[in-house]
């Protein structure tokens, strides 16, 4: 079903003639141990104190994780114009009616140049194609231009998850349909003016 849905949007034109191809686990991943260290120190994790499970537990776990990422798993690669590849993407199906945003990384030189956001407007058409409801993500709160990039093509912050493996993230959503996006807005309104109890 969701072959032909993604054939539709990939390979997916970004600007600076950035593109994202679509592509399974292993191929991905040969691709992005290449240049993953230039996105995400080594180490960081563990020189954080973030939790991992001990090593007697590590086989169950994993294998955990390797039904949870078969839940409709996204594996995208971006490549710059002499075709090397400079980020990638990788997200699943959170819930019956979410996709989830698990990483993205871009390599420093093409930072805060509007791809991110580029993507994501194009990763929403293709994720309502399919059929969903809502897109979410989290984020360490200092990592504000991914939170930025986020907010601005519509996304809300819905929640604050403290996590002993990430620590702190905020949660953010993007609601596909109008319907939901009124429904946000009335349980989470502020007060209306009207409703201004100041004395005169």
């Amino acid at each position: 079903m969701y072959e032909d849905i993604r054939k539709q949007f990939f390979p997916m034109r970004l600007p600076l003639g950035i593109v994202a191809r679509s592509m399974d686990r292993q191929a991905a991943q040969e691709s992005i141990k290449l240049f993953n260290h230039l996105i995400f120190a080594p180490g960081l994790k563990e020189e954080a104190g973030f939790f991992r499970s001990p090593k007697s537990r590590q086989e169950r776990v994993e294998q955990l994780w390797g039904m949870h990422i078969d839940t409709h798993p996204e594996w995208i690669v971006f490549y710059d114009e002499r075709d090397e590849p400079i980020g990638w993407f990788y997200g699943y199906m959170e819930d019956e009616e979410s996709f989830f945003i698990d990483t993205i990384g871009l390599v420093p030189e093409f930072r805060k140049k509007g791809i991110y956001q580029a993507f994501l407007r194009r990763l929403i058409a293709y994720l309502g194609a399919v059929g969903y409801e809502r897109l979410t993500s989290t984020h360490h709160p200092n990592n504000r231009g991914v939170l930025i990039a986020e907010l601005k093509v519509g996304f809300s912050i819905v929640g604050l998850e403290l996590n002993e493996s990430w620590g702190p993230a905020v949660k953010v959503a993007y609601l596909f349909h109008e319907d939901r996006r009124q429904g946000f807005e009335r349980v989470f309104s502020m007060v209306p003016e009207a409703r201004d109890l100041r004395q005169d």
